[in-house]
């Protein structure tokens, strides 16, 4: 852009410069012509006076000098024949026939004629008008004749004035574009240093011009321009900031999913592997094998289960069927049943005899079993299961949940460094988040480091 203003300048001046020195050519052209042409006019108006009075003149030899005298003009009487009857400043006996010169000759051929030449006479160049006319019945010619030298004084001294004034305009002019070009340079400057800050991706610009409207429209544009560019940054940070979120999920739920599938196929291959080595295995054998193969099998179909009702959630494509149902009867179920599968355990409850409620039973069944499966899972003691104040608790007695980790561990797929609080993948307590909120209530959690967790919700009595 530097490079182009340079030209434009250049281009500009040089046009400026040319500009100039042809006005000054052609007005030194014309005002020579005009200078002339005024003291052509000049002497035609002198000779239309001297041509009245001569036929009253005595003495034309005398006349002829006091005439020269008194206007610095050369006085020449010529007759038809050429010859010279008077003249101002020579003897006429000596002169030559003057019928040959130019402004004789046009002047027999028009009112005027004249010619501007070297004078053999007067060694100088003259502007002669010469006039025809009639005098006492014979025709006459009346020249008269002005020293050119005299007239280029004159019109010298007049172009020197003007000569000095076209000077100090061109002056004027090239102080005037060359302030002009600085100016614009500087304008030009400060849009190419924020044209630079924007590469840089700094769009906190400061640019303003009260030059011209072109350039005041220009930095407009430009702050415009920072502006949208600010906002598609902002935008793109985000955008990149989402995607390298979604792509760290993606890996947390590959990494979960992993993790948790390992174990259980781990297990279904171990046990296969050995009954095909062995064919000849103990029945007996044999058939614990194939119930453990058939345990892990469910425990992977569990976990996909679980993770295809998660994303139904997430979603929104899962809508609560609620009836009438007694929550302490359900409760008292599901602690039967998991006493049935882990006899080793103690589960046990403080519940009244009846608490009624509206909801979907078979999604509050799957919260009341992923509280009670968390509990027999990370403490090592019995369990208890209380009602009281509209709320169900699941509490433990396990290593409990540091408080920083409390608000996350209901969050999908996440696991604790410390003490792996995985929840099947990240998705027990993360489901029964989802079901609590389409019931309009949430789950408390109280937890104390070595001493326990406390799991409830509220569920109002119908």
């Amino acid at each position: 852009m530097l490079m182009l203003h340079q030209h434009i300048t250049r281009a500009l001046l040089a046009l400026f410069l040319t500009t100039l020195l042809l006005s000054g050519a052609i007005s030194y052209f014309a005002i020579k012509s005009d200078n002339i042409d005024h003291y052509r006019n000049n002497l035609e108006s002198h000779i239309n006076i001297l041509v009245r009075e001569l036929p009253q003149m005595n003495d034309l030899d005398s006349f002829a000098k006091r005439f020269r005298e008194s206007t610095d003009i050369r006085f020449t009487l010529i007759n038809e024949e050429g010859m010279v009857v008077t003249d101002s400043d020579h003897d006429s006996e000596t002169m030559d026939n003057h019928s040959h010169r130019e402004e004789m000759i046009k002047a027999g051929k028009a009112s005027f004629g004249y010619s501007i030449r070297f004078s053999d006479t007067m060694k100088s160049n003259f502007l002669y008008v010469a006039h025809r006319f009639s005098m006492n019945d014979h025709v006459y010619f009346l020249r008269l004749a002005k020293n050119i030298d005299t007239i280029m004084h004159n019109f010298y001294a007049l172009w020197f004035k003007i000569a000095i004034i076209f000077t100090v305009t061109i002056l004027m002019g090239l102080y005037g574009a060359y302030r002009f070009s600085q100016k614009i340079r500087q304008e030009i400057d400060n849009i190419v240093e924020n044209l630079q800050q924007i590469a840089d991706k700094d769009y906190r610009i400061k640019l303003s011009s009260h030059f011209s409207m072109e350039f005041l429209e220009i930095s407009n544009y430009l702050k415009k321009l920072a502006s949208k560019l600010e906002k598609r940054a902002k935008q793109k940070r985000k955008y990149t900031a989402k995607i390298k979120l979604i792509s760290q999920q993606r890996s947390d739920v590959i990494s979960a999913i992993s993790h948790e599938f390992k174990n259980p196929i781990a297990s279904i291959m171990g046990y296969a592997q050995t009954l095909l080595d062995d064919p000849n295995t103990n029945a007996q054998i044999r058939e614990r094998f194939l119930g453990k193969i058939v345990q892990n099998g469910q425990k992977i179909s569990n976990m996909i289960d679980r993770l295809a009702l998660t994303t139904k959630f997430e979603n929104g494509d899962f809508t609560t069927q609620n009836t009438t149902f007694d929550l302490v009867k359900l409760t008292q179920e599901i602690a039967q049943s998991f006493r049935e599968k882990q006899p080793t355990r103690t589960i046990h409850t403080e519940l009244p005899a009846m608490y009624m409620v509206s909801a979907d039973r078979t999604m509050i069944e799957l919260v009341i079993t992923n509280l009670i499966d968390n509990a027999l899972k990370y403490s090592e003691e019995s369990i208890t299961l209380v009602l009281e104040n509209d709320a169900l608790h699941v509490k433990d007695q396990g290593m409990g949940i540091k408080s920083e980790e409390i608000e996350k561990v209901t969050q999908k797929f996440y696991r604790s460094n410390s003490h792996s609080w995985d929840n099947s993948m990240g998705l027990g307590l993360a489901l029964v988040n989802y079901i609590l909120k389409l019931h309009n209530t949430t789950l408390e959690i109280q937890s104390s480091l070595g001493v326990g967790s406390d799991f409830s919700f509220k569920l109002p009595s119908n």
